[in-house]
């Protein structure tokens, strides 16, 4: 550090001229007067090789080989994975980057326009809003290969949003507590979510929308206040992922589902709504049992086929309802439970065979 170097050629220089020219006590003052200065200097050392280090990223980024970053934030010394964001975003944002944290972050984190990013946990790191409710905990926008592996995220108006075409990969995570959606998806992003808790959210734990797609294998989405999940012109496939007491269990408007087992357990309502043409598939023993309202209710054209599924002992005394709206069944004699669906079939004639 220069200013180090400079500090004592100057104490040196002071030293030879007062003892001939401006006496001892004058040499003793300077001698003081610049002790002071070193010791503030010593101060302010960390805080100057955090900002070498920000400068040597910065400044490598003007080359054409950027390596990739693997960055350590400790939120226990006041350090932030907002701040480690940013730099990266400057420097290398098409990536490869790493951000490993350890302990309690308190703060609410921007992702935009960066690709192959990776936040991951180092013994179970926690981020909990710090807007009072009024933002999303992690934001994820125009972003592609962002995965988030490992956090405990409290509260916030949502606890995750991946959004505007974004590409978001959440693994490990327990997201609760939020005023919202725990995990929203939205504007024709992909999420893929492997072995969450999404739970205790204010609205839906997740809600896919706008022409996005959601993956869902081995989560539970438990004890939110509107839906586990809540399609609204969505594509939405999960595999022995579970839904329990939540107002309901999934509701699909002008979506596609297709549920690979799991278990659709203790909503208020419905286990499963069925709005404005929404398409549903239920196989591989996906079991809707022991809701408030129906298992499945169908309404507006839409469609649900039962390949290999059980949906019995639902409250409302129908565990499928087909509603007077054109509704359609298939292989509804399979769930073993009660119904008021028909399929129909053809009264036509055959057309004699010329």
């Amino acid at each position: 550090m220069a200013g180090c170097g400079g500090g004592t050629l100057l104490i040196s220089h002071l030293a030879d001229s007062s003892t001939s020219a401006i006496g001892q006590d004058q040499y003793e003052l300077n001698k003081k007067h610049h002790t002071h200065e070193f010791r503030e200097e010593s101060i302010m050392r960390q805080g100057a090789r955090i900002f070498a280090f920000f400068l040597l990223v910065v400044l490598g980024a003007t080359s054409q080989y950027v390596q990739a970053a693997n960055l350590t934030v400790n939120c226990d010394r006041r350090e932030t994975i907002r701040n480690a964001v940013k730099l990266l975003a400057l420097a290398n944002p098409q990536g490869p980057n790493t951000v490993s944290v350890v302990g309690s972050c308190s703060e609410n984190i921007l992702i935009q326009h960066m690709d192959r990013l990776t936040l991951i946990t180092k013994k179970g790191a926690s981020i909990t809003d710090r807007s009072a409710g009024n933002s999303v905990v992690v934001d994820i926008e125009d972003s592609h290969s962002v995965a988030l592996q490992g956090f405990t995220i409290n509260g916030g108006n949502g606890g995750v949003l991946c959004n505007t075409a974004s590409v978001c990969y959440l693994t490990g995570n327990t997201i609760q507590d939020g005023a919202g959606t725990g995990v929203g998806v939205g504007l024709g992003s992909h999420a893929f979510l492997e072995s969450n808790v999404i739970q205790n959210n204010g609205g839906s734990g997740s809600n896919v929308s706008d022409g996005s797609q959601m993956s869902s294998g081995n989560d539970v989405f438990q004890g939110n206040a509107a839906q586990g999940i809540a399609l609204n012109g969505a594509y939405f496939v999960e595999s022995n992922s579970n839904f329990l007491n939540n107002g309901v269990g999934i509701q699909a408007v002008a979506s596609t589902l297709l549920l690979h087992g799991g278990t659709i357990n203790g909503s208020n309502g419905n286990g499963t709504t069925m709005l404005g043409g929404s398409t549903g598939v239920f196989r591989d023993n996906a079991t809707v049992t022991g809701n408030g309202g129906d298992g499945v209710h169908l309404e507006d054209a839409s469609f649900a086929g039962f390949q290999s599924a059980t949906v019995t002992g639902n409250f409302s005394g129908l565990d499928v309802n087909c509603a007077p709206q054109f509704t359609i069944t298939h292989f509804v004699e399979r769930t073993g439970g009660i119904t008021n669906c028909v399929e129909s079939a053809s009264n036509s004639r055959l057309k004699a065979v010329k």
